[in-house]
This record gives structure tokens, C-alpha cells and sequence, in this order.
């Protein structure tokens, strides 16, 4: 950025480019604007407009990397929009790489992560304007999905703004209802976190086809996992995918949420249904007390055993190496977690299959925020 100083020795009036400097362009202090070409009276009114600059317009850290008495140098610190824009997963990570490459200088992460968030909040909007979108891209799924369902569930009216609180949605694209019908009669649902500013979970819900290919059914945003979420979930999922249909098998882990939403009443319990759980989780929770990789890979076996009289060997084969986790197993129902019990309701599926559903899903969600 080039500069005047008083310090500079006189320049001859013939000397001076007068085509050049008729177009030249002097600091406005009250405007506050940078352009290109723009000529300053000195290094301090430079370094003064650039943070002005900086703050009223820009908005953007920038870090200097060269300054003598000729010459300042800056370079902006974000990445900008365009190259978040183009790859959704550009992380601090690239941020702290790109200004290294350009300029030589290590970025603090928390500046990294302050200028990605500022890029991201340019090119998708803020969490708060987000939220706000929320009903009209449900809206507009609606519209050009005909037959997708959305359904809501507001925890409060407020009079002063004459606003709904969101407290749940819940989301289903009309093909992926259609699809079920070809699909066997397992639907598995999970919950995971979204990491967000406001630490919604996300439900889903999935099934499997005879290709051994995932089809996601349903989604939710609630505010958290609990009975009532569960609750609302299930009976949706029931109203708007399964519609009727008998003899479905929930496959899920063992949330305390999940269990009692089911047993207050859904279309997962005999005769109409089952409910059972994850193999896999049962496996990690039981990893969690017994610390023992022989013993894990023994409850799997135990589990995954198609005839009883193999899965009593295993199980023996347990007790055998330590009572207490032979007794954790067979506390739990053997035909929520057994293949060996089951009665052929999982039709082979061990665990959930939208685990592997979310997350896809999510990967880019995450990516992008």
C-alpha cells in the first residue's frame, strides 16, 4: 500500500506523473472506505485507515507481514467465502495452512477458527438466522416434494411477538415412504448429537433392503433424547412410514428413552412388533465394565450365535473367566440382544443400520458448520 511522507525529500514539480496522480485516489477519514490505487499522506494514516476499515466494513482480521518505512504489508486472515463455498469440508486445519503458505507466519487456532466461523457465517448465515429459515425450507421440501411429511411440535406461544417456540420437527421424503414397502421388516433408529450452538440431537430412522442398501426413513430435531422426544418420534415414524404395516422389528440401543417410549405404547411390542437392541452396543456397554478384549469378542459371539446350544458354550466360556460378566449378560432379556433368542424377527441385522445413515448424513452438516 503505497504511502506519502513529509520525511521524503522534495520532488521536483516537472518530475511528477500528472496523468497518474489526476486519477489518484486520498483517504476520506469520514468515509472509511479502502479502494484500489488509493494514496495515503503517511504510514500512521495508513495503518489508522486499514483498521477502520477493518472494522466498519470488512469486518475481517488481517496480520502484518512486512513493514518498513516504505512499505506495509497485510494479508487477511479468513479463508475467504468462496473457497468454503466451493469445499464444505475446509477446516481450521486448511486455514492455518493457507496463511502459512501465503505469508510464512503460524496463525494462532483460535484466529483460525474466529475466521473460518466468520467465512462460514458469509456464505451459510448464522445459527440464529438458520432457525429462523427453518419453517420455510420445511416449506419448500414440502412443495416440491409431494407426499414428503413434516410435522412440528411447538413447546410455547409467545404473546409479545406472536411466535412459536420449536420444540421438535419431524421430516420424511415421500420416496423414502414409498420405498419402505420394498424393504424388510426392520427399522433401525438412533440419536446423535448436532454440534451446534444450540445441542439439538438429530433421530433418525433407517431400514435395509434385500441389496443390503440403507434407506433412511424419518428425521428429527428435538432437544434432546429423552421419553417424550422418543415418544413423538415413534408414533410418527408408525402414523406417516410404517402405516399399518405388521410384524416391524425396532432395532435400537438401550437409551432409557427409547425403552420406555416403546413400552408406553407403540406398534414395537408383541403381537404386533419387537423391539431389540443393538448388538453392538451391548458389546461397548459391556466393554465399559470388563476391560478385556477376549471377553468382548465373546459377548459378540455370544450374540451373534444363530443356535442356542453354541451361544450356552460361549456363555459358559464367560463364566468360566469371570462370573461378574457372565452375570452382567444374563441379566438382560436374551432375546433383545441374541441372535440365538431372537425368533427371527431381526432377519439377520445385528445393529443399526442408520448408524451408518447419520453419520453420512451428517458428515457434510458438519463439514459446512
Amino acid at each position: 500500500m503505497p504511502f506519502f511522507d513529509q520525511t521524503f525529500p522534495e520532488i521536483p514539480a516537472d518530475s511528477i506523473d500528472v496523468p497518474t496522480m489526476k486519477y489518484a485516489k486520498f483517504y476520506n477519514k469520514n468515509e472509511g472506505k479502502l479502494d484500489v490505487g488509493m494514496l495515503f499522506k503517511n504510514k500512521v494514516e495508513l495503518i489508522e485507515a486499514v483498521k477502520d476499515h477493518s472494522i466498519r466494513h470488512a469486518r475481517r482480521e488481517y496480520y502484518v507481514t512486512e513493514s518498513s518505512k516504505t512499505k506495509w504489508k497485510v494479508v487477511c486472515l479468513h479463508s475467504t467465502p468462496g473457497q468454503v463455498q466451493q469445499n464444505p469440508s475446509y477446516g481450521i486445519k486448511h486455514v492455518i495452512q493457507t496463511v502459512k503458505d501465503h505469508t510464512g507466519y503460524d496463525i494462532p487456532y483460535q484466529k483460525a477458527w474466529y475466521s473460518l466461523k466468520m467465512a462460514r457465517e458469509i456464505v451459510y448465515g448464522t445459527w440464529e438466522s438458520s432457525v429462523q429459515k427453518l419453517p420455510k425450507y420445511m416449506g419448500a421440501l414440502k412443495k416440491y416434494n409431494p407426499g414428503t411429511i413434516v410435522e412440528w411440535e411447538h413447546k410455547a406461544f409467545q404473546p409479545s411477538t406472536g411466535a412459536h417456540v420449536i420444540g421438535y420437527v419431524f421430516w420424511a421424503f415421500a420416496p423414502c415412504i414409498e420405498g419402505f414397502q420394498f424393504c424388510r421388516n426392520v427399522i433401525s433408529v438412533d440419536g446423535t448429537h448436532l454440534y451446534t450452538k444450540y445441542r439439538h440431537k438429530m433421530l433418525i430412522a433407517a431400514a435395509m433392503d434385500g441389496n443390503q442398501q440403507v434407506l433412511p426413513l424419518a428425521f428429527a430435531i428435538v432437544d434432546d433424547e429423552s421419553t417424550s422426544s422418543w415418544k413423538w418420534f415413534l408414533t410418527l415414524l408408525s402414523r406417516h412410514v410404517i402405516r399399518g404395516r405388521r410384524g416391524v422389528c425396532l432395532i435400537s440401543d438401550r437409551h432409557p428413552g427409547i425403552i420406555k417410549a416403546v413400552r408406553e405404547g407403540s406398534d414395537f411390542v408383541s403381537p404386533h412388533g419387537a423391539h431389540r437392541y443393538c448388538l453392538r452396543h451391548v458389546c461397548s456397554n459391556f466393554n465399559t465394565h470388563y476391560k478385556n478384549v477376549i471377553l468382548k469378542d465373546l459377548c459378540w459371539r455370544a450374540g451373534s450365535e444363530y443356535q442356542i446350544r453354541k451361544f450356552n458354550r460361549i456363555m459358559e466360556e464367560i463364566k468360566s473367566q469371570n462370573v461378574a460378566a457372565f452375570e452382567f449378560l444374563d441379566k438382560i432379556n436374551k432375546e433383545k440382544w441374541t441372535a440365538s433368542h431372537d425368533g427371527g424377527w431381526r432377519t439377520g441385522i445385528l445393529k443399526p443400520t442408520c448408524q451408518n445413515a447419520s453419520m453420512e448424513f451428517l458428515k457434510g452438516l458438519v463439514a459446512c458448520r
